[in-house]
């Protein structure tokens, strides 16, 4: 355990199987850097000390990309995202976790800076994240210490009988904001096909709009 009374990390979540990808996404490229990368420099820009959710079997390429230390191994007997959450949680029982998914590459910092902006206004809650048509998103989200206490209490006590983030947040007092703005912020890229659908989407709207303004 390490001393982070107070203090807020940010976590990027690389520990998922990318069984419909095919490949590790955290290690895909975007703009010449890595997936996991990408995702890290936005929670630095908001001046926030990084890690990386990781599952064991990834140790060994991802101490090739980053720093040991900044690697947070899969310790919980869980599957998904809540074993990246409950185990940073274990190395850092005292901080506050502004968690993002590796795949979630087209969020802007701006709508991060807002979810930094209403922690600071609103103090006491368990989660701070957004939400559409009454969904919300929980892999873009602010976890304080108390809520992640938690869900571990839970974990520890069989309480977890699925492995959904959703279902498994469901009690805890959260801060919800509008997701308003681009439609692309919150889109996940699970598969090759997704990637090439939208890609093809970016060109067909950059192409309308120089015709429409030639």
């Amino acid at each position: 355990m390490e001393n982070t009374a107070h203090t807020l990390l940010g976590l990027v979540l690389c520990g998922g199987k990318s069984s419909r990808m095919g490949t590790d996404k955290g290690q895909l490229f975007k703009d010449g850097c890595t997936w996991a990368k990408h995702m890290s420099d936005r929670l630095e820009s908001l001046g926030l000390e990084t890690y990386f959710s990781i599952n064991p079997l990834q140790q060994s390429t991802y101490r090739q990309l980053f720093s040991s230390e900044t690697l947070v191994i899969d310790q919980v007997d869980v599957k998904g995202p809540l074993a990246g959450l409950l185990s940073a949680h274990q190395r850092f029982p005292k901080a506050d976790f502004f968690v993002l998914p590796c795949d979630m590459i087209d969020m802007e910092t701006s709508l991060l800076q807002r979810l930094l902006d209403i922690r600071r206004q609103i103090v006491g809650a368990d989660v701070y994240l957004y939400a559409k048509n009454e969904q919300i998103e929980p892999l873009c989200a602010i976890y304080t210490a108390s809520g992640l206490q938690k869900l571990f209490l839970d974990y520890q006590h069989g309480y977890l009988t699925g492995f959904s983030v959703k279902r498994a947040i469901k009690n805890l007092c959260a801060v919800k904001l509008p997701a308003s703005g681009n439609a692309k912020d919150f889109r996940n890229y699970n598969t090759p096909d997704s990637i090439r659908k939208w890609q093809k989407t970016e060109i067909k709207s950059t192409a309308s709009i120089t015709i429409y303004y030639n």
